[in-house]
């Protein structure tokens, strides 16, 4: 007897490795009450949605929908995974060589090995930053354009979630150029940025930009009783100087929620 639509869908998750429906939906990005319906059999799902599910769950819209067609789609396993990270060493560049296939964007990108998080591209500027290569990443009959991953890092899903209180789906790696937030974040350290805070919820440190130039890692802190609402912009290097502007003027990139300091 064929299994129905929602039994392959759980089929497909199960060989994929998420134990749960909770994991698909937080690693997919959606409501849990809207893919347990799916699986569940209570709603069915079009092949928009279908390909989605393929993707992330390494499958094939036509098994999903039809169960016509390979069930299991392998791919590409990761040419090189950071596991212990220096950015002294050359195998940095080995790795970035690598991956030169590999562009992040936040809909789209696909780890090479489950569960890593990407290290992208640019570097916030202690000062000033600064933006490297942007690559083009194919996505059904086009593309999306994203920064270029340098580097993979595994860090457990759980600490970023728990610990960092950060999105691990929206969780990226930069690096830090610049003297301007000494001795807190020395050049050549990698902070972690969650890019789905960006909004300021909280007087913290956060990667920023006035929408024009390079982003940069600054120390926000909201200053009371002003309409409209002005932000100071803190560097934490005492010889530098503190300056204020309207919260409006300032996009927010994401909040710095880790620190992966060279020692």
């Amino acid at each position: 007897m064929q299994k129905s639509m929602g039994e392959r869908l759980k089929a497909a998750r199960e060989a994929a490795n998420y134990p749960s429906a909770t994991k698909a939906a937080e690693a997919l990005g959606i409501g849990l009450s809207t893919y347990r319906a799916h699986e569940n059999g209570q709603n069915e799902f079009g092949p928009e949605i279908a390909d989605r599910y393929a993707k992330k769950f390494s499958t094939t819209a036509g098994y999903l929908l039809t169960g016509e067609g390979p069930r299991k789609v392998e791919r590409p396993g990761p040419r090189m995974v950071v596991t212990s990270f220096d950015p002294d060493e050359q195998y940095n560049e080995g790795f970035a060589e690598g991956v030169e296939d590999l562009s992040y964007s936040r809909e789209h990108w696909q780890p090479k090995i489950e569960g890593a998080t990407p290290e992208v591209d640019v570097k916030l500027g202690a000062g000033s930053g600064v933006v490297g290569e942007v690559i083009n990443l194919p996505v059904g009959a086009g593309n999306v354009a994203g920064h270029k991953i340098v580097a993979e890092w595994l860090i457990p899903s759980g600490y970023l979630r728990n610990e960092a209180k950060a999105s691990p789906n929206h969780t990226i790696i930069m690096e830090v150029i610049g003297d301007s937030m000494q001795p807190t974040y020395m050049p050549g350290d990698r902070v972690i940025v969650d890019l789905s805070q960006n909004q300021m919820a909280t007087d913290t440190v956060y990667a920023i930009s006035d929408g024009y130039s390079e982003p940069q890692i600054k120390r926000l802190q909201r200053v009371p009783f002003t309409q409209p609402s002005q932000v100071k912009i803190i560097s934490d290097n005492p010889a530098l100087e503190t300056f204020t502007v309207e919260l409006a003027r300032l996009t927010i990139i994401g909040r710095i929620c880790g620190h992966i300091a060279r020692k």
